[in-house]
């Protein structure tokens, strides 16, 4: 009677010995036919999903069922919202310390595949850019490689490891430097890790518009018996703008990510991430102002910018407020163009088409230069003319 129970348990037994125990994971369990519902078998770690690149990706990674795990430091309340990205249970989190290894290697033991979009606009006392876009993604790839994940995507920057001049920061970007070495670093430690150079992003509350348009960017100019057309605020730029920039759509760049987190073949490559077109930064700048309908003017020289901007730095090292939303390592960037290398793939390469920028910078400002405010029904700003076109960057690939 006991025939049929005996017989399965010997086929159970065979099974589990023919079956290798790197075999027996959360990966190669499938469930679902596709969306937030279902789960796809990926098990992906985002590091920095806080950011603008990182929470854009959580929620696309979300969107095809993956299992989600997100690393954060601070306040558990600053990443609550980013649990509505997946299903129930999909999105997983856990604190973690860029310096301690035990936290990191937590959160990759299980994973599939690491994403790290962690980086810095500012330096603090704690972290430096080194510490952060080298050694912390050193440290990264060297846990994901212990930890037997199969594919690492990093983050780091167009133009990373170029040495500026030093106009305005002695020595150059510092953020720059760091992110080149930060690329080799992970190489060295992970060598089959896709590096990801994305150009400035685009979208809701990025670090582009905002940060030009921003209070810490302006000079505002006191003249009240001055004739004629009257700017109170200046927004000053190196030699009139003249640097070449390419800015691109975050979800270009996340579609790119999913894209090559999918493709084996992209293991161990570098990929450039811009947008359609080049522009002139002063002709963008022009561009974003006429959408927010303020009366900006754009001047040429950084002028007594300098002086402000390196004041207000010694007083955020001395007293930990305010944080300097402009520095002098991100003007010192402002006077270096991005530069597209002709033998490293691109968005297209991974089957992305960038959109064009204007639409989404008239979409995210038009409603500041609405007299009825930013809560009216009724736009009745106008879409202003797009900016010069440079060259076209599709173009050029090809």
């Amino acid at each position: 009677l006991r025939v049929p129970e005996r017989l399965a348990s010997a086929f159970v037994v065979k099974r589990h010995q023919a079956t290798q125990p790197t075999d027996i994971n959360l990966t190669n369990y499938k469930r679902g036919t596709g969306g937030r519902s279902s789960f796809s078998g990926l098990v992906v770690t985002v590091f920095g999903c806080k950011g603008t690149l990182g929470y854009n990706l959580a929620n696309r990674l979300g969107k095809i069922g993956s299992q989600v795990i997100i690393p954060y430091r601070g306040e558990p309340s600053e990443v609550r919202d980013l649990k509505l990205m997946g299903d129930l249970g999909q999105i997983l989190f856990n604190p973690i310390e860029l310096r301690d290894e035990d936290s990191i290697r937590k959160v990759c033991q299980y994973s599939s595949v690491v994403i790290n979009c962690i980086g810095k606009e500012y330096e603090t006392l704690n972290y430096t850019y080194d510490d952060v876009h080298n050694k912390g993604a050193r440290l990264i790839a060297r846990i994901a490689q212990e930890s037997g994940v199969q594919r690492l995507i990093h983050v780091s920057a167009l133009n990373a490891g170029h040495r500026s001049d030093g106009k305005y920061r002695p020595g150059g970007s510092q953020w720059l430097i760091s992110k080149g070495e930060g690329e080799e670093s992970v190489k060295g430690e992970f060598p089959n890790a896709t590096i990801i150079r994305p150009a400035e992003f685009i979208d809701t509350n990025d670090y582009f518009t905002t940060y030009y348009l921003g209070r810490g960017r302006y000079i505002r100019r006191f003249r009240p018996f001055r004739q004629g057309t009257h700017y109170p605020k200046v927004i000053p730029l190196h030699n009139n703008g003249e640097a070449i920039r390419m800015p691109v759509l975050v979800r270009d760049v996340s579609m790119g990510i999913i894209a090559a987190m999918r493709d084996p073949s992209t293991a161990g490559k570098t990929y450039q991430c811009v947008g359609p077109h080049a522009y002139k930064l002063g002709d963008l700048v022009k561009f974003m102002v006429a959408c927010h309908g303020q009366k900006f003017k754009v001047e040429s020289g950084y002028g007594n910018l300098i002086n402000r901007v390196a004041f207000r730095e010694k007083v955020y090292h001395t007293l930990k407020f305010p944080y300097p939303k402009c520095t002098l390592d991100k003007l010192e960037r402002e006077t270096v163009s991005d530069c597209l290398d002709p033998s490293l793939p691109t968005l297209e390469d991974l089957g992305v088409t960038p959109e064009n920028i204007e639409d989404t910078i008239y979409f995210l400002l038009r409603s500041y230069a609405d007299p009825s405010g930013i809560f009216s029904d009724h736009i009745r700003a106008r879409k202003p003319p797009t900016p010069d076109i440079i060259f076209d960057t599709l173009q050029t690939q090809h």
